[in-house]
């Protein structure tokens, strides 16, 4: 299969539309998503489209927010949150979880409420790199472009273990690959989940 080469570079404001639309066609059947945002396909994507610009903005102010580009357009989106700023204060609580409870029907709301509370709550005391999301468009998936944002993530955040969650088994396979652990399989809303943690590699030097 067919390798490409992408560039990965920080997204500017008025790129987060355009990565909602990313992330939402990305992640649009991730089991989680289905038991939250509903399993009608077309509805479901479109609430996600409305849920992402919150959560991206929210990524981009409190850490760092990557694209990565195949000849200018955009085709993946990887977020990722400094050690000790990936729990959002109550502050941040009150400005994000309206934006996101208000795409989503009542029952949806709560779902997602319960979701994102069971991960925050495992979310380990150690200083770590928080990553997420990690999304590449499907027709752009499985070309190389996911090993090459994840070796930049290490890459990046190297002074720190790497952690993350995940719903997809066969994301758990991948993330092992480079090294990810599984710390714990929290079953959610009736849906397997998966806490991984890289551990810290970096050497500081003398």
């Amino acid at each position: 299969m067919h390798k490409y080469n992408c560039n990965i570079l920080p997204l500017k404001l008025d790129e987060i539309a355009t990565a909602a639309t990313v992330c939402a066609a990305a992640m649009n059947e991730n089991p989680l998503h289905i038991q939250v945002f509903g399993t009608n396909p077309h509805l479901r994507h479109l609430r996600l489209k409305r849920m992402f610009p919150a959560l991206l903005t929210y990524v981009k102010r409190k850490g760092e927010l990557y694209g990565a580009f195949i000849d200018g357009n955009l085709i993946g989106v990887i977020g990722m949150l400094p050690p000790n700023k990936c729990q959002p204060t109550l502050r941040d609580m009150l400005q994000l979880l309206p934006r996101m409870i208000c795409t989503n029907s009542p029952l949806g709301s709560l779902r997602l409420a319960i979701w994102l509370g069971t991960w925050a709550r495992i979310d380990p005391n150690q200083p770590h790199w928080h990553l997420g999301p990690l999304a590449i468009m499907p027709q752009w998936q499985a070309k190389g472009i996911g090993t090459q944002m994840i070796n930049f993530t290490i890459t990046h955040c190297a002074t720190a273990p790497l952690y993350l969650e995940t719903d997809k088994p066969s994301n758990v396979k991948l993330y092992q690959r480079f090294g990810f652990q599984v710390l714990a399989t929290p079953t959610i809303l009736g849906v397997p989940s998966w806490i991984m943690l890289r551990p810290n590699l970096y050497v500081s030097p003398h």
